[in-house]
């Protein structure tokens, strides 16, 4: 009688079946599954961060702008319906009669600097405290409003759980801060919900 005995695989035919691979491929899943919390957590970090420091460049160069081409700049949102969210743009206009104060900026008038846009992914919140919602630089260099006060205020990007602030004060200058590390020179402005 003959028997049938089982063929043996060579060193040649080694492979992987079909379940095999499902599981490797279930596994390899699972683990991008766990892992997908941490990449976002970090993704809105990032974002927050490249941010608050494009707003503070754009307050250096808005200042810088208004005092080497004697003429007011004006950091203001990208979107006319003032809502930060979008993103901003650095303006300028013609001098004011006296060099220690700024008009405000028309609309459609002045000249387009810079522009930077939120990213659509992560979603972003930023929120401007300061008065008229726009921060105008006069010819000598310091932020200023109509009336020749100084002009100063706190702008907060928050996307996640992440936070910054970009600190505008009275000279104009800009300081990133993160409220959660440094609470005590840093304080939570009270508009995040």
């Amino acid at each position: 009688m003959l028997a049938l005995t089982p063929k043996r695989r060579g060193p040649c035919q080694a492979g992987v079946t079909f379940a095999e691979m499902i599981v490797v491929i279930a596994i390899v899943g699972l683990l991008a599954v766990m892992a997908l919390p941490s990449i976002v957590d970090r993704w809105q970090r990032e974002t927050v961060i490249s941010l608050a420091e494009q707003f503070a460049s754009n307050v250096s160069l808005a200042r810088a702008t208004a005092q080497y081409r004697h003429v007011q700049a004006h950091l203001q949102p990208l979107c006319p319906c003032g809502d930060w969210d979008m993103g901003w743009q650095l303006t300028t206009s013609p001098p004011a009669g006296t060099p220690d104060v700024t008009l405000p900026p028309a609309s459609g008038d002045g000249t387009l600097v810079a522009t930077v846009s939120t990213p659509p992914m992560p979603s972003v919140r930023i929120r401007f405290r300061i008065p008229g919602n726009t921060l105008s630089y006069a010819p000598v260099g310091y932020s200023r409003n109509s009336n020749g006060g100084a002009l100063h205020g706190t702008l907060t990007i928050s996307s996640g759980r992440h936070t910054r602030q970009v600190r505008v004060n009275s000279a104009g200058r800009a300081r990133i801060c993160d409220p959660a590390t440094d609470p005590r020179n840093c304080p939570a402005t009270g508009d995040d919900p």
